[in-house]
């Protein structure tokens, strides 16, 4: 057991990445509280972390951790058994790429199926006003179509929706049911007997959005049973469950063809293009590959942090397996757009470097834009 342990994990019941750090904690058996993050825990969270997200975890000792994939590859150290990275460093790097890819691109059609159709819209609304504002004398009627709005102009139509790209936003979701639903027919995880980081990436928008919220559940059910199937084995299944025998396979075979080839085509030229929006000092840019346009789009610091680890873990691989990985995704399309321009900084590995001691608040003018319009994109999750 970690000197940490045990720890208080602060978290909503409706948010994305919420459900999987929990989820991992879960599996690996890590000993844990929870605290639902209403807004008086939010403020709280907003004095001690610097930033008002959830999942932020508290250990025994007084120190925070924040973000899930540091806190992953933070938790992975503390505790090695059953690990969810691969031994092999070169399937290792894939999974860390799918995980990044899951994690940050789904993170669209996400927001489409929970704020674009009318139902969800509302009920969702209702949730995070009910789940935010716990106590606070505010009508349900006024916060619950106040928080649907804003999270729609939010994620969807301040960002790079439009209606020539409507229905591509949207049925990404269906292409990765499509694509995900022959894996799990004939394997309980992505990469193998257990799960991995890749898992995990995954499961943050197709637990909490996909797999729960009301339209796109229903489509699941119907198109992706195998999909459905899985979610429920990445709640409650432990490592104890599954053994200590863990057997990984490679991503191979046409279903994963989709996803790789959306990941080297559609992901990684996203990354470069808003790394090159970062440098220029654009806050928007005009995204365009592989037949998708997004125009006037955030531009992401945390993106851009995200492709300086993706070059990192790269560059950590040795030649031979470097090789590998540049083998395995030529025929996806490779790896040239996330080298293209080199690294550029995001000056994000302090505020990313976890376990720290609580931080000096941020200004109570940010804390009121936050709270009046969400929070901040370029903020760590």
């Amino acid at each position: 057991m970690s000197k940490h342990a045990p720890f208080k994990l602060f978290r909503m019941d409706i948010s994305y990445f919420s459900g999987k750090l929990e989820s991992y904690l879960n599996y690996k058996e890590i000993p844990f509280e929870r605290e639902e993050a209403h807004h008086t825990v939010l403020f709280d969270l907003f004095k001690k972390t610097g930033t008002m997200k959830v999942p932020a975890v508290k250990t025994s000792d007084g120190l925070w951790l924040k973000d899930s994939t540091p806190m992953l590859r933070w938790f992975e150290k503390e505790y090695p058994n059953n690990p969810v990275l691969p031994e092999d460093p070169a399937l290792a790097f894939i999974a860390l790429l799918v995980e990044d890819y899951g994690d940050e691109w789904l993170w669209r059609p996400a927001m489409w199926w929970r704020w674009m159709p009318k139902g969800s819209r509302r009920l969702m609304g209702y949730r995070i006003a009910t789940e935010v504002l716990g106590s606070l004398p505010v009508p349900t009627f006024i916060a619950a179509p106040y928080f649907a709005w804003r999270q729609k102009k939010t994620w969807l139509d301040w960002d790079g929706m439009t209606k020539a790209n409507h229905d591509q936003i949207r049925d990404m979701y269906t292409d990765q049911l499509a694509a995900l639903e022959p894996i799990f027919k004939r394997q309980p995880y992505l990469l193998g007997s257990h799960p991995s980081v890749a898992d995990y990436g995954y499961f943050a928008s197709m637990f909490r959005h996909f797999g729960n919220d009301p339209e796109s559940s229903i489509v699941m059910r119907q198109q992706a049973p195998a999909v459905y199937e899985w979610l429920s084995r990445m709640w409650y299944r432990t490592a104890t469950d599954l053994g200590p025998e863990i057997q990984w396979q490679w991503p191979e075979g046409d279903d994963w063809g989709f996803i790789l080839g959306d990941i080297c085509k559609t992901y990684l030229p996203y990354l470069h293009q808003n790394a090159l929006a970062f440098k220029a000092g654009k806050k928007r840019f005009d995204y365009a590959a592989n037949g998708l346009e997004l125009p006037s789009t955030v531009t992401t610091d945390y993106r851009v942090w995200c492709r300086q680890e993706l070059q990192r873990e790269y560059q950590r691989l040795s030649d031979q397996d470097r090789q590998r990985v540049d083998e395995f995704l030529a025929a996806h399309g490779g790896l040239a757009p996330l080298f293209a321009d080199g690294e550029i900084d995001a000056g994000m590995d302090a505020d990313l470097t976890i376990p720290f001691p609580e931080r000096e608040p941020r200004s109570l003018l940010t804390l009121l834009k936050i709270w009046a319009f969400g929070t901040a994109r370029n903020v760590p999750k």
